[in-house]
Formats: structure tokens, sequence, C-alpha cells
């Protein structure tokens, strides 16, 4: 997965792990997490807690997140203190598919278009129901983030219209190799309408020759979709998030 983009700020990046500390942001898990490079003892995992809280405390980020090194299985005596110390373990799981092999679906219904200052709005509006259920204070603070720098930061912007009102969005990351999907979501009430395929086909044109790439989550039906669209599974990450934490002696 390195080819995948990472936001947020890096505090300390040595051998063994990557630091994401991002002070303007704290209450993102994705920007405040460590990023093991490779599996470390029990031992220096239960320092590594200790170690993250009191970081995240002092920029009163609430929650505590750490990431596996890439296609590692984490074994029983792992997932066992995983849960006893209340994290919860998801999957991160890549999928690519060559540009010219995405199937095309076109709709006239659907309009789709860039981003600008006339439609940041309406992308806010889309995603903010993606983000509240983190939590209404992390909805603000993101989008706050987002009115602030979406001019200016590495991405691209789609949104997609269907009778004149806001559907879809994504975001895309475009690096010399590859064409990152992101940041994917069409509203549930038009679901299951071939949307989110027409902003992909629109992608698969916009990328030419550059293969596409996405982050799904193991355990989200959309890899399903992802499959039979011609996706091919490409590898896999373990990663864990405890929303609320209390820095005390408890994982001593």
């Amino acid at each position: 997965m390195d080819n995948i983009f990472q936001q947020g700020e890096i505090f300390k990046d040595d051998i063994n792990k990557t630091i994401y500390l991002t002070p303007n942001e704290p209450l993102v898990y994705d920007t405040n997490k460590w990023e093991y490079k490779h599996l470390p003892a029990i031992a220096q995992f239960k320092k590594d807690i200790l170690e993250q809280a009191k970081l995240h405390q002092q920029q009163n980020s609430l929650h505590l997140a750490f990431v596996f090194p890439e296609n590692t299985l984490l074994s029983k005596k792992w997932l066992n203190l995983l849960e006893s110390y209340g994290f919860e373990l998801g999957i991160m799981e890549l999928y690519g598919i060559e540009a010219s092999d995405f199937p095309q679906s076109n709709n006239m219904e659907i309009a789709i278009e860039f981003v600008s200052a006339q439609s940041i709005e309406d992308y806010i509006q889309i995603y903010k129901a993606y983000a509240l259920p983190y939590g209404e204070a992390y909805a603000n603070e993101s989008i706050q983030i987002l009115r602030n720098s979406y001019l200016r930061d590495n991405k691209e912007r789609l949104i997609a219209y269907k009778a004149q009102q806001p559907v879809g969005i994504l975001d895309l990351i475009i690096s010399d190799n590859t064409v990152e999907i992101d940041g994917f979501g069409v509203l549930p009430e038009y679901q299951r309408q071939g949307i989110g395929t027409v902003m992909q086909s629109y992608v698969a044109r916009y990328a030419g020759r550059k293969p596409m790439i996405l982050v799904a989550d193991g355990e989200d039906t959309a890899k399903d979709m992802y499959i039979k669209q011609g996706y091919q599974f490409l590898s896999f990450k373990y990663q864990i998030l405890k929303e609320q934490f209390n820095y005390s002696d408890e994982y001593k």
C-alpha cells in the first residue's frame, strides 16, 4: 500500500514505525495514528499504547489508533489482547484495475463535475452525511479543514448530480503511476442506481493509461461491487481503533 496517499503530519519516522500527529485536527483518526513497519513484540506494543495515549492527550485527541504491517496476520494471542483492551479491529484492503479495463457506464441523468468554489457546499453537504456518524465535533472540525484547504491540497474532488441535486462525491489523488479513488460515497437514497459506476467511469476516462486503485473496508459490502467491476485484490492491512480512552495505568 505504499502508493496510497496519507494525510497528516509525520511526528516521527524510524525503521519500526511512522507516527502521525496532527495538532490542528486532533479528532481525525487517520491523521493521528501509529503505523507499524514491522509487527512489534507485545511488550513493546503495550509501551506504545501508553506513549500514544500521552501524545494524544497533549493535543486533545480522544482516540488511540494503530495500523499493522501490510499482509501481516495477527495471531489469536494478539486478537485476544486487542479485544481485552477494547480496540475495534478493522481491515483495509487494496484493490486495483487498469483504467482501460473498467466497464464504461453513461447516464444522461447524471452530471459529474470537478468541485469548485461554486459547488464546494454541495460537496460538503454529502461529506457531512458520512462524517456525522463519527460525532458532531469530528464532522465540524473536518469540514472546517476542508473549507480552508480544498483549493490548495493535493486532491481533486468530483461531485455527481441527479436532477440538479448533489448525490455522490469522490476524491482523486493523482500520482506519476496511479490514480487513487478516496472519500467515495453516494447518498443512501440514491444507491443501487448505477451512480457510483458512472462516477468511476468518469475517473477511468480521466485516468487514461494509469491504473485506478482504492482502499476498501474489508467488512464492507462495497468491496463486492468492486470485485464485480473487475478490480483485483492486491493487499491488506489490519488497523485498530479505540474511540475514547482514559490515560491511566490500565494498559500496563
